[in-house]
């Protein structure tokens, strides 16, 4: 968790990757073929068109400088895939050139894929195929797995594969309200601890304290995604306070990041599939769930 949080002030550095309009198959890289491409964007209209979960195929030369769990989760809540009552969606990402394959799953389908099974299909299925060359292959085969997964399962309207369903939003509402009087005193002990440390071992201090916020929001049972940005808004925070002038690195603030890039808006759709009409369900809520994995 502290080696996260570590890479964001870099991350936060550079501008972030744009992030590509929505479509079944992006591969802004070249590697698939229009026919390929093609395929694969028929293969998941069919699996949405018989069981309603929506999936996407992301592949990019590189996520950089956000690691590819972050991307997946800024990509998973920007396109809301999935049913809007169910909130079944999933990415797979490829990040070519960094040699570095995500599953990133909704809430509601972590019941059909969860961590362990997505670490899997990444151990089996993408990482041997993608070690050989075969991107095409392995993304192929990696879907079978994840639509048998998801079949197996038998979603029903208005179920979620983690058995969750329309009445989950408000489900969320009472486990925030559960949590609020825990998160107040875990901030103002991440701030003033922070300023102490920061007096101590300067920056490091600072990130000692927003790692320490990140991980007790896990443990109190906020979502990987909340407690990352409980802790870089302590950091930020931290890292504000006493800071009198501007000095080298990032200690001077950190920039804002500018969502839509110039680095590419134009290529992302060149290789895409035709879409075929392809829309948001409105769901997918992306709460970190999924695996990452890399190859040779």
């Amino acid at each position: 968790m502290l080696a996260v949080l570590l890479a964001l002030p870099a991350a936060f550095a550079q501008e972030l990757v744009a992030l590509p309009p929505l479509a079944r198959v992006t591969d802004t890289t070249g590697t698939l073929t229009p026919a390929q491409r093609e395929a694969l964007d028929h293969k998941l209209a069919g699996f949405e068109l018989a069981h309603g979960s929506q999936i996407a195929v992301v592949m990019l030369a590189s996520t950089k400088p956000e690691p590819i769990e972050m991307f997946g989760n800024r990509l998973g809540e920007a396109w809301k895939l999935g049913r809007k009552t169910e909130g079944d969606g999933l990415l797979l990402i490829v990040a070519r050139d960094d040699k570095r394959v995500r599953i990133e799953v909704a809430r509601a389908l972590e019941g059909a894929v969860p961590d362990a099974a997505a670490a899997r299909i990444i151990r089996e299925r993408l990482g041997p195929a993608f070690s050989k060359g075969d991107f095409y292959g392995g993304i192929d085969g990696a879907l079978d797995a994840i639509f048998e997964r998801i079949e197996a399962e038998g979603l029903t309207p208005g179920q979620g594969a983690d058995g969750s369903g329309t009445a989950e939003p408000d489900a969320a509402r009472r486990a925030a309200s559960d949590l609020a009087p825990l998160l107040l005193p875990m901030f103002l002990a991440g701030l003033i601890g922070g300023v102490v440390l920061k007096a101590i071992f300067g920056r490091f201090g600072a990130l000692l304290a927003g790692g320490g916020v990140m991980a007790g929001a896990l443990v109190v049972g906020l979502s990987l995604v909340l407690a990352l940005a409980a802790g870089l808004f302590v950091l930020m925070l931290v890292l504000a306070i006493g800071s009198g002038r501007g000095g080298g690195g990032w200690g001077g603030g950190l920039p804002v990041v500018i969502g839509g890039g110039s680095s590419g808006s134009s290529g992302w759709s060149s290789g895409s599939g035709d879409g075929g009409g392809f829309s948001s369900g409105g769901g997918g809520d992306f709460s970190g769930g999924g695996a990452s994995g890399s190859w040779d």
